[in-house]
């Protein structure tokens, strides 16, 4: 217990911290912090990439880290999306399909822009990880990992949720997506032999990249980091991907399997492809999934 709380208070005290400076700065500043937040992950996953490079380096342990990674992300995409198909069959509420209009492909290319560009800092990390660059070991990932954490907070004071947050529908989702990801990882931990409480640790992550590998590698190891980064970009692909081809038929499912990105990632392509009414729920969703994802990682991580 001691463990567990020592690993989720900073992550709480940072959002905290971070909203309540919100609260006080300008909208012009937190702005401008918002901003911030994509080069921030991208430098965070460059310095994951260089923390786990010894592990996806090696070919050997790469092909067979990539192959678990990809069985995770598919699992926990596809039962999440099945689960919320089955118990919310009826015609979406919320959904505004109809607006969302023509599928843009530069929306799309924005999007696998970023992923691309998210893959790429982590192979700058691996190569930086061969050289004996010291000034590089004088930042701490985890120390970035709470500036990030702070920002996230800060940008939440500007969620415009309305009266949305009082439909059942849309408070349901999120926990749709969270049983359905625990679902998944457990068939996964059949799957890959993986232990199960490794295997939920894993399944946690809803797609926040730096979040689960910095949280995985501090309690489990670089290797099982490096899987855990994997996993979640794995399932941010798919998630963009699904969006762009089903997003305008298929609004809440394709949300859900956002994660924890649809409150920011992924938002500006929800907007376009699922329409404007969804963006509550999408921002409903990521944001419950935000702050659950740390919470569950460590709960597993201190039973594993």
């Amino acid at each position: 217990m001691q463990l567990i709380l020592a690993s989720i208070i900073p992550i709480l005290l940072g959002l905290l911290s971070g909203y309540c400076l919100g609260w006080l700065l300008p909208s012009r500043h937190t702005r401008h912090s918002a901003r911030l937040l994509t080069p921030l992950i991208w430098l965070l996953l460059f310095f994951c990439g260089k923390e786990f490079g010894h592990v996806l380096s090696d070919s050997a342990v790469m092909g067979k880290t990539l192959i678990t990674a990809l069985v995770f992300a598919v699992l926990t995409t596809v039962l999440p999306w099945g689960l919320i198909a089955f118990w919310l069959r009826a015609p979406a509420a919320v959904s505004t399909a109809g607006q969302a209009g023509r599928p843009s492909g530069m929306h799309f290319f924005h999007a696998l822009r970023d992923c691309l560009t998210a893959l790429g800092m982590v192979a700058m990390g691996v190569i930086a990880s061969h050289f004996a660059l010291g000034w590089l070991d004088a930042i701490s990932a985890n120390q970035l990992l709470y500036l990030l954490i702070v920002l996230v907070g800060v940008d939440l004071v500007g969620l415009k949720l309305g009266s949305a947050w009082r439909s059942s529908e849309v408070m349901l989702l999120p926990v749709l997506v969270i049983i359905g990801s625990m679902a998944g990882g457990v068939l996964a931990a059949v799957f890959t032999g993986e232990g199960l409480w490794t295997s939920l640790a894993l399944s946690s992550g809803f797609g926040w990249v730096t979040l689960s590998s910095i949280l995985v590698s501090s309690q489990l190891g670089s290797h099982y980091g490096a899987l855990a980064m994997l996993t979640d970009l794995f399932r941010e692909l798919m998630a963009i991907s699904m969006l762009y081809l089903l997003g305008a038929r298929f609004s809440r499912e394709t949300i859900g399997i956002c994660g924890a990105t649809a409150l920011d990632a992924t938002l500006p392509l929800i907007r376009q492809r699922c329409g404007t009414g969804c963006v509550s729920l999408a921002l409903i969703s990521g944001f419950v999934l935000t702050l659950a994802s740390p919470v569950l990682i460590m709960l597993s991580l201190a039973v594993a």
